[in-house]
């Protein structure tokens, strides 16, 4: 390690040690500081908000025109309800009383404005079409809630959703959709998956630690890191706007930061205590080098994620600083609770046998490696081939972001077990498609003043809506919204193409280049195209316009870590490009598994583009999740086998008997060899802590495999996007890339001072020579 780092271990043993000593005021400290977080959390008073678009964008304008044009001065939150006539027709008989009473009774809940009844007056205006379809068996009933579409009453929509799905059976079918419907149906949660994570995720900690208070001080600093986490973002949502996956994003980062690091931590400390240190030598040491490991990956994340915000990336800035804030935590809790913990476990930390048996002889059990061990023995033996194999899999795994498509989805890709799904095919088959997805204008009149003389020419919205029903592709447009005094009218536009398909794409892109700037040519009118399709479009050319940024920051910040811990500027290009190339493995294996047709029937789904939105949280965490361990697990590495203040692993018998070979060496008269006892160095390292880095990955795999198994389509992508980028760091870059690229470092060091040897010595034999020959001249 450099001369920094080296200050920094001291700076964290001093912590530790302090920390371990008065372990009970710093569990005291911290116990006061979790009880306000929990009661933020469990009172709620959050404020997270969707960025519905870009900000400056063409599809932002048109939504805040629409919301200057409400009378709320928001968008409104409509609700619909589809509903089917089993037999006959909607217009008589049971299936026209039930739809009356389901009218009446929804109209009287609380946080309903009005129900538009199909047959009434209302229906037509609200729908923009015929509410009941030609068939006569499926009509439309809109609710229009007291809340926004931004930021709808979950409790007032969940209530209208029982309430009108009650009325559900053999006369109707009936289902909900809306911006709060589908609110709902994201955030259902199915506990059977989350059981059997927790459950794989205990026996992987009992098999690793192979101690259940081992398995408690790992999880307990993990929970405290991740409630205050999401406490801290919760606070931040009322000063910066936070979208809803920033408590998610924020979690994840303090629990996977901190779970790895207590995992390394506890493990370490079981191997000091092994060697015979007490509690507090053992809580000191096994904090030192995994606590400045984590101080310098954690912080380096920090701030590149305050310098992603500073950049304003569309997308990227209030996730990054809400996921600086739980990087920056996630540090402080390993460097203080972490070591309370440790010392106050003791002993204990050890399993029966290990306690029992160092009781009795004074030294502890061996732990063999195992299958651990050859692997390490794989990569010490061929490690430019293990970095040539691993990389081109990377290489092959990141490049499918070349065909990932992005933009969004809407209810028709849920699975079908889903209400709002449901909803969709209903309005797809009554109606068209393109009804799921209408297509929203923002026309501003102008002044006529503004032009030299008042003689500037106004457009009135119905003109505008006459020329954009005239575009192929449009099924009707028509003003719903216009109150000069309340500025812009809204002309909705219902396409027939469904929401998420290329040809809505072309028909914003349509109206954007050819329709709206033809009809407003030469006039003082200005109009704005938005909606869902325009919305999702430009949030995906955003997204692409500052990925490449992005990624930059990532090789940067990893490159820039790696080389303040190792000092190797290969090394740093090599871990730095890697971890670039696992973030975009993250984003383009779900092409894979989201617009590969079989694959994602088998999930459930259908295919669709993957939504900004869900792509930026993933690839936040992957990117944070992966400094600190890297830095831990090449801190190890670097130390080998004797250099570990933790010691090795194996108690003390591995000590001696590594002393032992090397005097048995220099007994039979062998050079002790430094670039033979390098490479074997790393590979012990590799062997005894490889593992224990991995356990927290497959943890964290577990975890958002239970994600990627919930009903929400949604869910489902972060959850696959996670999964793939922490199996991506563990298998390819943490127990291949890494390993072998310090031990092919090693063999070019090694090389290198061989060379230097060679060198010295051929000119020391130069002069020896010389006066050889000058001898032999002489005699002659």
């Amino acid at each position: 390690m450099t001369d920094r780092p080296e200050k920094l271990a001291g700076f964290v043993g001093l912590l530790a040690r302090c920390c371990a000593r008065y372990r009970w005021i710093v569990l005291a400290a911290w116990l006061v500081a979790l009880v306000p977080a929990v009661h933020y959390i469990r009172d709620g008073g959050a404020r997270y908000t969707q960025e519905v678009a870009p900000a400056g964008s063409e599809s932002a304008r048109a939504m805040d025109g629409v919301a200057r044009a409400s009378p709320g001065r928001h968008l409104p939150d409509v609700e619909t309800i589809v509903v089917r006539a089993r037999r006959g027709s909607v217009d008589g008989g049971r299936a026209r009383d039930r739809i009356t009473a389901l009218v009446a009774e929804v109209g009287r809940l609380p946080g309903v404005t009005f129900v538009a009844d199909p047959a009434g007056p209302l229906g037509t205006a609200t729908a923009g079409v015929d509410p009941i379809s030609t068939d006569r068996r499926t009509a439309l009933i809109s609710v229009l809630m007291d809340g926004g579409a931004l930021q709808p009453h979950l409790d007032d929509v969940h209530r209208v959703i029982e309430a009108s799905r009650a009325y559900d059976g053999p006369e109707l079918q009936v289902e909900a959709s809306g911006p709060g419907a589908t609110m709902i149906g994201s955030a259902e949660l199915s506990l059977a998956p989350l059981v059997v994570a927790a459950f794989a995720a205990l026996v992987l900690l009992g098999v690793t630690l192979r101690s259940r208070l081992g398995m408690l001080v790992c999880l307990l600093p993990a929970a405290v890191c991740t409630l205050l986490a999401v406490a801290v973002t919760a606070r931040l949502s009322h000063t910066t706007l936070l979208p809803p996956f920033a408590p998610v994003t924020a979690g994840i980062l303090a629990f996977g930061t901190c779970l790895g690091s207590a995992v390394v931590v506890v493990h370490r400390a079981q191997s000091a205590l092994l060697n015979g240190q007490n509690r507090l030598q053992a809580a000191a040491s096994a904090t030192t080098s995994t606590g400045a490991a984590v101080a310098v990956g954690g912080l380096g994340v920090s701030l590149a994620l305050l310098a992603v915000a500073a950049l304003g990336l569309s997308g990227f800035g209030g996730l990054a600083l809400a996921a600086a804030g739980s990087a920056a935590l996630a540090v402080l809790v390993v460097l203080t609770l972490l070591p309370a913990l440790v010392a106050g476990g003791g002993v204990r930390l050890l399993s029966w046998a290990e306690r029992h048996y160092l009781a009795m002889a004074g030294a502890g059990l061996a732990r063999r490696p195992g299958v651990r061990s050859w692997w390490a023995a794989q990569v010490g033996r061929y490690p430019a081939l293990v970095v040539v194999a691993a990389g081109v899999l990377l290489m092959s795994l990141a490049n499918q972001t070349d065909g990932l498509r992005v933009g969004g989805g809407d209810a028709g890709t849920d699975p079908t077990s889903m209400t709002t799904r449901r909803a969709y095919d209903l309005i797809s088959e009554g109606f068209f498609p393109g009804l799921n997805g209408p297509i929203l204008v923002a026309v501003d009149r102008g002044d006529p003043n503004s032009v030299p003389g008042g003689g500037g020419r106004v457009v009135q919205p119905g003109d505008v809506a006459a020329a954009l029903r005239a575009t192929p592709g449009v099924r009707t447009a028509a003003v719903s919204l216009d109150d000069p005094a309340l500025g812009p009218a809204v002309v909705r536009v219902l396409p027939e193409a469904a929401p998420r398909s290329p040809q809505a794409s072309d028909l914003v892109r349509r109206l954007r280049d050819d329709v709206l700037p033809a009809a407003l040519r030469g006039s003082v009118t200005n109009a704005a195209v938005g909606g869902p399709t325009a919305m999702f479009d430009d949030a995906a050319s955003s997204f692409r316009a500052t990925l490449p940024l992005f990624l930059a920051v990532v090789v940067l910040t990893i490159g820039l870590v790696t080389f303040a811990v190792a000092g190797s500027i290969p090394l740093a290009v090599v871990l730095g490009v890697a971890g670039m190339l696992s973030v975009l493995a993250s984003a383009g294996m779900l092409r894979v598994f989201f617009q590969d047709e079989d694959i994602a029937r088998r999930l459930g789904v259908m295919t669709s583009p993957a939504e900004p939105f869900v792509l930026v949280p993933i690839m936040l965490a992957v990117f944070g999740l992966a400094p600190g361990m890297n830095l831990v697990l090449l801190t190890r590495l670097r130390a080998g086998g004797g250099a570990d203040p933790a010691g090795s692993g194996s108690g003390r018998g591995g000590v001696l008997r590594g002393i032992g070979r090397v005097f048995a060496r220099r007994r039979d008269g062998a050079r002790p060899d430094p670039i033979r006892d390098g490479r074997d160095a790393v590979r012990r390292g590799h062997a005894d802590l490889g593992h224990v880095v991995l356990t927290m990955n497959f943890v964290m795999l577990f975890v958002f495999l239970a994600i990627a198994a919930q009903p929400s389509r949604t869910l489902k992508m972060l959850g696959c996007g996670l999964a793939i980028g922490v199996a991506v760091d563990a298998v390819v870059l943490r127990a291949a890339i890494l390993p072998a690229s310090v031990q092919l470092g090693q063999r070019w060091q090694g090389d290198r001072a061989l060379r230097r040897r060679q060198g010295a010595a051929a000119s020391a034999a130069e002069p020896e020579a010389a006066t050889v020959a000058r001898a032999s001249a002489a005699h002659r």
